[in-house]
């Protein structure tokens, strides 16, 4: 058997809140980091994931 590419846990991200459109915007970012060149400024994207994740946190309240 041959294995490759890549896989995503969901669940974790449906267990802290992740809806519909939050799981197009994480697709969307996975797209985008993976088309970028090796040697892209990848700071816009950083950004964006930790506006996602901030918006639902791994510990609410801490």
């Amino acid at each position: 058997m041959v294995t490759s590419g890549l896989r995503i846990g969901t669940p974790a991200l449906a267990a802290r809140g992740f809806g519909r459109d939050d799981f197009v915007s994480v697709a969307d970012l996975i797209a985008q980091a993976l088309v970028a060149p090796a040697d892209a400024d990848t700071s816009g994207l950083a950004a964006q994931v930790r506006v996602l994740a901030d918006k639902y946190p791994l510990y609410p309240g801490l």
